[in-house]
């Protein structure tokens, strides 16, 4: 079955009562990319994905791209989540005070993977986990080209979120709020973005 593509489906203007995920991404490309897919593919639902700036993804600077995305897209104090997107490999010390400013607010949420984003994409092919040294960045990110020729196509594979939300929960362990080497939390967001986008992907997957 063909997947869709993003390219060539017109975005749905939202409804007023729209909920709204905002995204707050430790990268300036990969993340951005993959969640602006989901955008207004419905008229219930808006993902504005913030990429992090210059280089400057430390969480504390996150933090801060957080607050000014809060007072721009929910200035009329409607329903909203955010989401602090976040991998291991660079700000494993810092992840933990992020968490605890995080516990003081509801809205705000984290979803960390162990040790890179690229987790998260491997499992919208795979069902068990690869064969590599999974401490390694490097080794994950090298997996999808050799998995999908050209690599992952933002504007398509996404519609494979239900695969890798089921994937990647089946494979999940960690310790607390931290999760294990080779597993991602992104399937709990992932769930949140699909209950919305189910009537429209489902018919793709």
């Amino acid at each position: 079955m063909a997947l869709l593509d993003k390219r060539k489906y017109q975005k749905q203007e939202p409804f007023r009562d729209a909920v709204i995920f905002i995204i707050i991404c430790e990268g300036e490309q990969r993340e951005p990319d993959y969640f602006s897919f989901f955008d207004r593919l419905t008229h219930q639902l808006k993902v504005i994905p913030i990429a992090s700036q210059e280089g400057r993804s430390a969480p504390n600077h996150l933090k801060k791209n957080a607050e000014q995305a809060v007072r721009k897209y929910n200035s009329d104090g409607g329903e909203y989540e955010l989401w602090f997107v976040l991998d291991v490999d660079k700000w494993e010390s810092h992840i933990h005070s992020l968490h605890k400013e995080c516990a003081t607010k509801s809205e705000w949420n984290i979803a960390i993977s162990n040790p890179c984003f690229e987790v998260w994409l491997y499992f919208h092919f795979k069902e068990k986990l690869p064969d590599i040294d999974m401490n390694s960045c490097s080794n994950w990110k090298q997996l999808i080209p050799n998995i999908k020729k050209g690599g992952f196509n933002s504007t398509k594979h996404p519609t494979l979120i239900r695969t890798a939300i089921k994937n990647s929960k089946s494979n999940y362990s960690g310790n607390g709020y931290f999760p294990d080497i080779g597993s991602t939390q992104l399937y709990i967001l992932g769930k949140k973005i699909y209950a919305k986008t189910e009537k429209i992907l489902s018919s793709y997957d």
